[in-house]
């Protein structure tokens, strides 16, 4: 069993819930993870005209993270104005009754 720990508390209008792991909490500068959730919501934007692949992928060196998806395919840079580790995240999207669809941030391991 996953455990996670809320991000957003309350759903944005127009956005999906986000939620993160506990390895994700503790292990991760919440600039990074900052920096994931805007990534996020800006693919949410242009959903509806480039898809939206519900596996996405950020990777993390040195002072940059870039993310990518398979279906459709996509990668974008991003700056991230500190230099950081060497990591990888998943951020998955799945259903719930309760939420509907949401976000969870994750480490591969913790999939």
């Amino acid at each position: 069993m996953m455990t996670t720990a809320t991000y957003t508390s309350t759903k944005l209008e127009g956005y999906r819930h986000i939620f993160i792991t506990k390895g994700v909490q503790t292990e991760i500068d919440v600039r990074e993870v900052m920096m994931i959730v805007s990534a996020i919501r800006l693919r949410e934007e242009e959903e509806k005209e480039k898809g939206l692949d519900y596996f996405q992928i950020f990777e993390f060196k040195d002072t940059k993270m870039v993310n990518r998806q398979e279906e459709p395919k996509n990668k974008r840079e991003f700056e991230l104005g500190h230099k950081t580790t060497e990591k990888k995240l998943w951020c998955v999207l799945g259903e719930d009754e309760k939420f509907g669809e949401y976000w969870t941030i994750m480490y591969p391991s913790e999939y």
